[in-house]
């Protein structure tokens, strides 16, 4: 049976259209039925619903570059095609979000849209929709994946996944332009995920046009439960599907937002994601998804980059800027015993170490801890020889306190720090895992114990516990007191490093569990 304008009018009036509403439409006119008279029927109904005092709108945005709001075609269904052409309709000039509309209020509605430096803010069609008490959405035959008006309220709380892109159009002139716009919204949502929400609170009545199912929802109510359910969760509006990309870099965003209010920088060792730097992508984007955006090269793959610098090297460097990320730290690349060794070899290699270093704009440079046994001045001219190779970088020349070495317990790390204490380019790595592993107290006895806070360029976030327990465990579940050390460290404004290491573990999935237990030590710290 063919649906007639009195069929669609008496349908809508059903649904709660009425007199004098400002209407957003977005449809499918498919989802209705058969239409006698086709999409010009349809909105003949919207606008006999709404009578003389009321405005119709429906987005009119095209993927023409350059944008001409003469001639470039609405690319969100054919209904908003018919209404861009229907007599006395006028469009707003917008390159990515261009509304028409018609009625009382659409002059208001469309005016200055291009002025507005995002695209869907509160001087955008919809978000003067949201200003009106008589504003609604009316989804027909739709759901709320295609309610532009939801992407208003990530706007207002500013969510962190939203990103600022440029696009072209023709000005009144003809004259190609080019719009920046702010805070401009991605790709995947989980709007469909509101719909409950808008139900249980009220907002939204739900019916038929036809053989559709639609929906009519307050624009103003909509934008305020929005907004509430992201400021409890910025996540709201984004799925947990773990194989969404979209919504996993879009979560990454979350999370690195989440990090910025500290003042240290989280950190990674690459080594215990990717066995080789020919083959690191997936270790990074593991790192990356969870917003952290350095990574340490441990011993493995440190060599690896300084015996290819031009090859393997540059194409790791592009990876790195493709996502947004940095190098925290690069081991040298020595062997413990070719560290205290020293000698020519080893001093070319050191430097090889400090020139990558510096150019690929990596802070520290870590030496290995020489083996137990080492006599003392033996360790020290071989920091010192490091530190001499680094004068006039701006590379510190870091070691980690390591179990079966000689600088292993906080005593013996805190020697060669005072002994060369004016040498401001030597630093410590504090791993708590370690101190633990040795029965030591890593906050209540040996950061308060020694000096080395005052050293310390990273805390590697490492739990493990006392001898006769396991020995690597995840952040909070060990001996290593890692809560406290978090917590002092921000006390103090620590601006170096936190560096998330496994020890025993490898691989993405046991990666993604440790940083997981990372933020949940940090929650108290904000």
């Amino acid at each position: 049976m063919r649906l007639t304008k009195q069929d669609l009018i008496d349908d809508l009036r059903r649904l709660g259209v009425g007199p004098g509403m400002t209407l957003m439409v977005h449809s499918s006119l498919s989802a209705l039925g058969e239409v006698e008279g086709g999409a010009n029927t349809l909105i003949e109904a919207l606008l006999e619903a709404i009578g003389p005092t009321g405005t119709l709108a429906m987005p009119a945005m095209s993927g023409a570059r350059p944008f001409n709001i003469e001639t470039s075609p609405s690319g969100v269904g054919s209904v908003t095609e018919a209404f861009r052409h229907y007599p006395g309709v006028t469009r707003s000039l917008h390159p990515t979000h261009s509304a028409c509309a018609i009625g009382a209020k659409a002059g208001w509605l469309l005016e200055g849209h291009i002025e507005q430096d995002t695209a869907i803010g509160a001087g955008s069609p919809w978000g003067k929709l949201a200003d009106l008490n008589e504003g609604y959405v009316l989804l027909l035959g739709v759901d709320q994946d295609r309610n532009t008006l939801l992407h208003y309220p990530e706007e207002i709380v500013r969510a962190p996944y939203l990103s600022t892109i440029e696009r072209t159009y023709l000005d009144e002139e003809g004259v190609e332009q080019t719009k920046v716009m702010h805070w401009f919204p991605g790709p995947h949502r989980d709007f469909i995920g509101l719909d409950r929400l808008f139900r249980e609170r009220g907002a939204m009545r739900v019916g038929k046009v036809g053989k559709a199912v639609c929906r009519l929802l307050h624009a103003q109510s909509a934008v305020e439960i929005e907004v509430e359910a992201l400021r409890r969760d910025p996540a709201a509006v984004l799925c947990d599907n773990p194989n969404c990309d979209d919504c996993v870099r879009q979560r990454a965003k979350i999370k690195a937002h989440e990090l910025e209010q500290y003042d240290f920088r989280a950190s990674a060792l690459l080594d215990e994601l990717s066995d080789s730097l020919t083959d690191a992508e997936a270790g990074l984007d593991a790192v990356r998804n969870e917003g952290i955006r350095c990574v340490e090269l441990g011993p493995a793959l440190a060599s690896e980059l300084l015996a290819h610098p031009d090859g393997i090297g540059a194409q790791f460097t592009d990876q790195l800027e493709e996502r947004e990320m940095a190098v925290s730290c690069l081991h040298c690349g020595l062997s413990p015993e070719q560290f205290i060794a020293g000698g020519e070899v080893a001093g070319r290699q050191m430097r090889m170490a400090i020139e990558t270093a510096q150019a690929i704009e990596a802070p520290l440079v870590k030496v290995p801890s020489p083996p137990v046994g080492t006599e003392a001045e033996a360790a020290l001219t071989r920091l010192r020889e490091a530190l001499e190779l680094a004068e006039g970088s701006t590379v510190t020349i870091v070691f980690e306190n390591t179990p079966g070495s000689c600088w292993d317990g906080g005593e013996a790390c805190e020697a060669p720090l005072l002994a060369l204490t004016d040498d401001y380019r030597l630093g410590f790595c504090f791993n708590p895992a370690h101190f633990a592993n040795l029965g030591e107290k890593p906050f209540l006895g040996t950061y308060r114990k020694y000096k080395l806070k005052r050293y310390a360029r990273a805390l590697h976030v490492t739990d493990g516990c006392r001898p006769g327990r396991p020995t690597y465990t995840l952040p909070g579940q060990g001996h290593g007191e890692v809560k406290e050390l978090i917590s002092i460290f921000s006390c103090r404004s620590f601006d170096g490093f936190l560096t998330l290491k496994m020890g025993d573990q490898r691989g993405p999935e046991a990666f993604k569990q440790q940083a997981e237990a990372f933020r949940r030590l940090l929650e108290p710290v904000a």
